[in-house]
C-alpha cells in the first residue's frame, strides 16, 4: 500500500510552505501517523528547519563511502545519470514527536541542477523518459522497502516555480495544498495554477500513451499524473478585536485580500482544475474556503525554524533574543496554542479526506 503523497505548492515565494509543512508534519505525527517529508526545493528550508543548520551542513559532505553526501542527491544522481537507484539516507529531526514517527529526506542545492536535466518535451511529451520525472514516487517506494515501514503521509515542499522539479513532484503526488498570504500577487498566482496545471496534466497523459503503446503492463506510469487539489491555506494574516467586542476577526486589509483570492479560487482556479478530463481534480469535499486560516506568528515563525523547534512546542522554550524576562508573553503563548490547534485541525482534515 503506497502512502498519500502531498505536494504543499505555490509559484510564488514567502507564503509559508516550509512552515506549514514542518508544523503539519508534527500534528500528524501526534496523531500517531507514520509521517516522511521529502525536502524537493534547492533552498533547503525544511532540511535546515528540521535537522539544523550544522547538520544538513554535514550531510553536504561527500567521502569515499558517500560520494554524493546524505542527501537526496545520494539517490537521485544515480538514478539519472547511470539509469539504477542510488543511495538513500532518512534522517530525523531534531525534535521527534512523542507519537507517530517523522523522518526527512534532506534537499540539496544540487537540485537545481538536476531541474535543469529533466526535458519536458524529450522526458514526459515523447514518452520516452517517464520515470524521470517519477523520481519521488520511487524514492519513497525504495525508503518504505529498505526499511521495512510504510507511511500514512509524505509530504514534499516545492520551490516556488513551475519548473521540472515542481512538474514532477506533481505528477508523484495525490493531492496538493495552496498557502496563500494576503497580498496581491497570491491571487494572481492561484489564478496562474488553475491555467498551468491542465498543461501538465495534458502533456503527461500525451507521454502516457506513447509510452503504455509499448508497455502496456506497467502498473506504475497509469496511476500518476494525478494531483488533486485538496484546499488552499490562508496564511500570515493579521487580527484585531472589533470595536466593544470580543469578536477577532482579520484586519480590514487582510480581509479584502482575503475576498480577492477567495474571488481568484472560485472563478479562476476550481473551474479551470474541473476542465481537466482525465481525472477528477477537485474532489466533492473541496470548497472555495480555505482548509486552515494561520495567523501571523511574526517573531515566532522565524524563530521556530532557529530553534528548530514546530509551533507546537516553542512555547516550552525562550525566544532566541531575550523579550522581557527571557521568556514568551502570555499573548505569544495564547497565539502558538491557537495555531497549534490550526494545524490539529488540518491534520485531521487530511487524515479524514485524503
Amino acid at each position: 500500500m503506497s502512502p498519500v503523497t502531498i505536494s504543499v505548492f505555490n509559484n510564488k515565494g514567502g507564503v509559508g510552505k516550509t512552515n506549514t509543512i514542518w508544523n503539519l508534519s508534527m500534528s500528524l505525527s501526534e496523531k500517531n501517523q507514520k509521517i516522511l517529508l521529502i525536502d524537493f526545493d534547492p533552498q533547503c528550508n525544511l532540511s535546515i528547519a528540521c535537522l539544523g543548520d550544522q547538520k544538513f551542513s554535514s550531510l553536504l559532505n561527500k567521502s569515499q563511502t558517500k560520494p554524493h553526501g546524505q542527501t537526496i542527491r545520494a539517490f537521485a544522481l544515480p538514478y539519472i545519470q547511470q539509469n539504477r537507484l542510488g543511495q538513500i539516507y532518512i534522517h530525523s529531526p531534531l525534535k521527534q514527536p512523542s507519537k507517530g514517527k517523522l523522518d526527512v529526506v534532506a534537499g540539496d542545492f544540487w537540485l537545481n541542477n538536476f531541474s535543469d536535466v529533466l526535458n519536458v518535451g524529450t522526458d514526459v511529451i515523447s514518452g520516452s523518459c517517464l520515470y524521470r520525472f517519477l523520481l519521488v514516487s520511487q524514492l519513497i517506494s525504495q525508503i518504505q522497502q529498505n526499511n521495512n515501514i510504510q507511511y500514512d503521509f509524505v509530504l514534499v515542499d516545492l520551490p516556488p516555480s513551475f519548473n521540472t522539479l515542481v512538474r514532477s513532484a506533481l505528477y508523484c503526488s495525490d493531492y496538493f495544498l495552496v498557502p496563500c498570504t494576503p497580498d496581491l500577487f497570491s491571487a494572481y498566482c492561484v489564478g496562474l495554477i488553475g491555467e498551468v496545471l491542465p498543461s501538465f496534466i495534458n502533456d503527461w497523459e500525451q507521454g502516457k500513451q506513447r509510452y503504455m503503446a509499448a508497455n502496456q503492463y506497467d502498473n506504475l506510469v497509469p496511476s500518476k499524473g494525478q494531483p488533486k487539489f485538496g484546499g488552499w491555506i490562508f496564511n500570515g494574516f493579521d487580527t484585531r478585536k472589533k470595536a466593544g467586542t470580543q469578536i477577532i476577526s482579520e484586519t480590514g486589509a487582510d480581509r479584502a485580500q482575503y475576498e480577492k483570492i477567495n474571488s481568484s479560487i472560485v472563478n479562476n482556479l476550481i473551474p479551470s482544475l474541473k476542465s481537466i478530463a482525465s481525472y477528477t481534480c477537485v474532489p466533492q469535499f473541496v470548497t472555495s474556503e480555505p482548509v486552515a486560516r494561520i495567523e501571523d506568528l511574526n517573531v515566532m515563525a522565524p524563530d521556530s525554524i532557529v530553534q528548530n523547534i514546530p509551533i507546537k512546542y516553542l512555547g516550552q522554550s525562550k525566544p532566541t533574543r531575550d523579550i522581557g524576562r527571557g521568556s514568551w508573553s502570555k499573548e505569544q503563548k495564547a497565539l502558538m496554542d491557537k495555531m497549534d490547534k490550526v494545524f490539529d485541525n488540518l491534520a485531521n482534515y487530511i487524515i479524514s479526506n485524503f
